[in-house]
């Protein structure tokens, strides 16, 4: 039920050009050449302004705490099907689970031996197919299972570090993360198409898509790309110098052709320039986009309603938790989203709830 570029290397002169084009939202020569681009502004008084829970519809609940169950200590990736789910957790390896939450086997096995995993870190499951891939991130390869936990095959050792995996065209997608950058040669977020029953590496000496940026790190972002009502959305973290700068601006771009052209331009305005402001996690689904914007060191949660337009309201509880990364709301399929809450009280550590919902509009 829930599936998680074709391109070829971005010269850095269109990097960089589109770095100056984001120094100033009010620059005429800057509007002129964003012709066309969607501007969001966000302003410092709505976000830091009193915030608002969001107003759901819960349609399931999925309790990980049935007997029987492992510990369930910090859960990188999910991917649902009709009768069943699987997780990746960081500790348990790869779970499989009846739609009701009970424990039904463990696939694959952490280790460092040539069929095992050492941090399974995203999975891409192929129901038509019955098989289900797992991205490692510290082997820097994609190794295949059966439904019943049998390996069928691993792939070569890909150019970068594997984070998530991408459908476009029924072609599955790895983007990666190369090895840790500096600023003289920044890191760069790399794609490659894999052929899901062969694990046959396409392209591999020249990664379909690429990018160069100052984050040394990237699998702090949970999905830098996503499909939105048919487009391929590229979010493209702006950020000049370290990670404690300000910037004023972020692009959300849509991939056309052979390159990258700007869709949503976010604009924050208001903001005192000499503290830190970036965006620190971006989840996008059809219709919204969820932000964790941090200013000042401190973390502001935001939806941003794309059909309208516009920022729909800041938030920082939901389900009565106080928001975290886990609990952000991620795309399940169509409006459903879904939600991972961990108890807040007690010294027991609980597996968590896994909460399916829709979002009521606003308007």
């Amino acid at each position: 039920m829930f599936t998680k570029l074709t391109m070829k290397y971005i010269p850095l002169i269109l990097h960089v050009f589109f770095v100056l084009l984001l120094q100033n939202c009010g620059d005429k020569d800057y509007a002129d050449t964003l012709e066309g681009t969607t501007t969001i502004e966000i302003q410092k008084d709505f976000l830091l302004g009193e915030a608002s829970e969001l107003q759901f519809e819960i349609l399931d609940t999925i309790n990980l705490e049935a007997p029987g169950n492992p510990p369930i200590t910090a859960i990188q990736d999910i991917a649902f099907s009709k009768d069943f789910f699987l997780l990746v957790d960081i500790k348990q390896g790869l779970l499989k689970f009846d739609n009701s939450g009970g424990y039904l086997r463990t696939i694959g096995e952490l280790g460092e031996g040539p069929e095992e995993y050492t941090v399974p870190y995203a999975i891409h499951l192929d129901e038509k197919g019955k098989i289900v891939l797992v991205a490692d991130w510290q082997k820097r390869e994609v190794i295949s299972y059966d439904l019943e936990g049998n390996v069928n095959s691993s792939s070569e050792r890909l150019p970068g570090h594997p984070i998530s995996f991408y459908m476009e065209n029924d072609t599955v997608l790895v983007v990666q993360e190369s090895l840790v950058g500096t600023k003289e040669k920044p890191s760069q977020v790399l794609l490659s198409a894999i052929e899901p029953n062969t694990l046959a590496v396409k392209h591999r000496e020249s990664p379909l898509y690429g990018y160069n940026s100052n984050f040394t790190i990237f699998h702090s972002i949970p999905r830098i790309l996503s499909r939105v009502k048919g487009e391929s959305l590229f979010y493209l973290p702006i950020i000049r110098g370290d990670i404690k700068s300000h910037t004023d601006t972020d692009t959300i771009y849509r991939k056309e052709e052979d390159r990258l052209v700007p869709e949503y331009l976010l604009c924050f305005t208001g903001f005192d320039n000499s503290h830190q402001l970036r965006i620190g996690q971006m989840v996008m689904s059809d219709r919204y986009v969820f932000l964790r914007v941090i200013y000042e060191n401190q973390s502001h949660y935001l939806v941003i309603d794309l059909e309208n337009k516009r920022p729909l309201l800041p938030f920082n509880q939901l389900f009565n938790h106080t928001v975290t990364e886990g609990i952000m709301p991620r795309p399940f399929e169509e409006d459903v989203f879904y939600s991972i809450l961990r108890d807040e009280e007690g010294f027991e550590e609980k597996n968590p709830l896994i909460v399916l919902f829709r979002i009521i509009s606003e308007g």
